[in-house]
């Protein structure tokens, strides 16, 4: 299901309720289209045709690319304030799925094309997210490429704390199963777990539950990371 076919859906205040919550206009004076999507329920699959562009307002939406063979790349975790679809290419080459209850605001291309022609302020918030985007891409080439399983591991439950732990306690609930974070870093689910596991061990991590995981020994991890610390990375993971 795309963009376009969500917001033909039937105005009944069932269905409105469910998808469709309100149209508004933003600071900018960009007409937005609020609307509200279920677990793993899709904003838009690979190969769709773009109609507009997604902000999420709250929850967690996975991009993710299928490959040829069937296996699943897992691109990026988007949440709050984040822009989705912001692609000028004729057909989607990703697929965007909510991964928790989320609600997003939808901008119909021509609104968005407009406000870009028009509004140098928020040309200019489009074009420095487009470069965190590129720097968030270049990031994840290197994590795949250069990177062993414990540097992965490490350089994921990082990001995961600097994007969603909570900052009262320090603590992330981790939306995402073991499956959505060995495709994330390019892993097997059993090299995932083992590599949290020796983390825990190691007294790093604080892993109370599967689902939630707190960073107890922040410089350690970043040299788990890869860091250039490499005495240290050594001691980290036992070699």
């Amino acid at each position: 299901m795309n963009a376009h076919t969500i917001l033909q859906l039937p105005t009944a205040a069932s269905s409105a309720r469910a998808r469709i919550m309100h149209t508004v206009r933003d600071g900018h004076g960009v007409p937005r289209n609020r609307l509200r999507f279920a677990p793993h329920e899709h904003l838009f699959f690979q190969g769709d045709q773009p109609t507009g562009v997604f902000q999420i307002i709250s929850g967690t939406v996975i991009l993710y690319k299928l490959m040829a063979d069937g296996r699943r790349q897992i691109q990026d975790f988007s949440s709050s304030g984040d822009f989705l679809a912001l692609t000028f290419a004729e057909f989607h080459n990703l697929s965007a799925e909510a991964l928790t209850d989320v609600e997003a605001d939808f901008i119909a291309r021509a609104s968005f094309d407009r406000a870009l022609q028009d509004n140098p302020a928020f040309r200019q918030s489009i074009f420095t997210l487009i470069g965190d985007m590129l720097n968030a891409s270049r990031e994840q080439a290197l994590l795949l490429g250069r990177k062993c399983a414990m540097e992965r591991t490490a350089t994921f439950l990082l990001f995961l704390e600097s994007r969603f732990a909570d900052p009262a306690t320090g603590f992330v609930d981790i939306r995402m199963s073991r499956s959505d974070m060995a495709d994330y870093v390019g892993l097997t689910l059993e090299t995932v777990s083992r590599m949290m596991n020796l983390l825990k061990r190691q007294g790093i991590i604080e892993l109370p539950q599967s689902n939630r995981i707190r960073i107890s020994d922040r410089k350690r991890l970043i040299a788990a990371a890869g860091e250039p610390d490499e005495a240290e990375y050594a001691s980290v993971v036992g070699y």
